[in-house]
């Protein structure tokens, strides 16, 4: 038993959702290095510390790649059966995405217009986009399942 290589795994529907999510997760954390962006997350604000929603931002962009490389190249080295856990992990990436979009929107949504702002806007967007991603990879798996 060798290791096959199936390249055409990656023009699949599963497989340009991933390369989407993964780019997309990149491009994320390429704005939040080169502009040193928020969610939100000063030391603290009205008494209370607002830490976790950096985190959950940052934990989001990097679950995006965590989730979606493996399974890339599970498809192209390996046999690719769609299962509930794939599911689970996409919806779980969209989630996480919404949400750390949503809190960089908000933090810099009404904040002006220096480039800080646009690329923490940039950010926040694609993140959604991102989780559109998931949810389409999420409900594909779901009917792959289905007729499976």
């Amino acid at each position: 038993m060798g290791l096959t290589f199936n390249i055409k795994a990656i023009c699949t529907l599963s497989g340009a959702l991933k390369l989407a999510e993964i780019t997309l997760a990149f491009i994320c954390i390429a704005l939040l290095r080169q502009y040193d962006l928020h969610f939100g997350a000063e030391s603290w604000h009205n008494g209370q510390s607002l830490v976790d929603r950096k985190l959950v931002g940052v934990i989001a962009i990097g679950s995006s790649i965590l989730i979606s490389l493996p399974l890339l190249i599970a498809y192209v080295f390996f046999a690719h059966s769609s299962n509930l856990l794939e599911v689970l992990y996409c919806f779980t990436a969209c989630v996480m995405n919404v949400a750390g979009g949503a809190m960089a929107i908000e933090n810099y949504q009404g904040q002006g217009d220096s480039e800080t702002v646009k690329a923490g806007m940039a950010m926040g967007s694609l993140m959604i986009i991102n989780a559109l991603a998931y949810l389409i990879d999420a409900g594909t798996g779901t009917i792959a399942n289905r007729n499976a």
